[in-house]
């Protein structure tokens, strides 16, 4: 008697919260993604050669990064399969805090060159990655801080139904303009993106902040 066993996808060996990076996206959606030509063309260790973040970040700047007023190019879109690519393999090769600091810290929106894509797409992977941190964690200093600062931003996006998943098959999918503030609130408050759960995360309520401040300004 014969017994099919079915492999599961690449999964990765670095880990966070004491399990592979790899778990915080759903099975069939890495299964879907790691059987996709975009990723076995552009994101496998031998097209990027190398497994680094500086390797994918060559690609991540070509397909999501702009030219004020004009595309690089016309393929990125928030939520569509090319971002869930990137997206995993983001996950995959887990840059260090310090990394992605530096793309979201770093004055890169000047001159000709607009990073908005690159900005959604890099709080979409903390958000998904980090959630189980606890408040007192020393990375949340850090982390929430970007969110607030991302909340005051206003900058247009092209992006999928927030509530859809471009892998499911039957739906007729739904693309519109998104302010890079509404996917930061969708971030911090909704349970699920693009089919992929947010976890349940305590440390990315940035409104409590305000609230507490505008309580001790009446009350002063």
């Amino acid at each position: 008697m014969f017994t099919d066993f079915y492999v599961e996808s690449f999964i990765s060996s670095k880990e966070l919260n004491h399990q592979s990076v790899s778990l915080v996206i759903p099975r069939l959606t890495r299964d879907k993604i790691h059987h996709n030509v975009y990723y076995k063309v552009n994101l496998t260790v031998p097209s990027l050669h190398s497994d680094t973040f500086m390797g994918l970040l060559k690609v991540v700047i070509r397909d999501f990064g702009t030219l004020k007023g004009k595309s690089v190019n016309q393929v990125h879109m928030l939520g569509g399969m090319i971002f869930k690519c990137i997206l995993m393999k983001i996950v995959e090769i887990r840059p260090s805090i310090d990394q992605l600091m530096y793309i979201l810290g770093s004055d890169l929106d000047s001159g000709t060159f607009d990073n908005k894509y690159i900005v959604a797409l890099l709080l979409t992977y903390i958000r998904i990655q980090y959630y189980y941190l606890s408040n007192d964690n020393i990375l949340v200093k850090v982390l929430k801080p970007i969110f607030k600062q991302y909340s005051l931003d206003y900058r247009k996006l092209k992006s999928l139904d927030l509530y859809q998943d471009c892998t499911s098959v039957g739906q007729n999918l739904t693309v519109s303009i998104l302010h890079v503030d509404e996917l930061v609130d969708h971030l911090v408050t909704k349970s699920d993106i693009w089919g992929i759960p947010l976890g349940r995360c305590t440390w990315c309520n940035i409104y409590d902040d305000d609230s507490d401040s505008s309580s001790s300004d009446s009350d002063n």
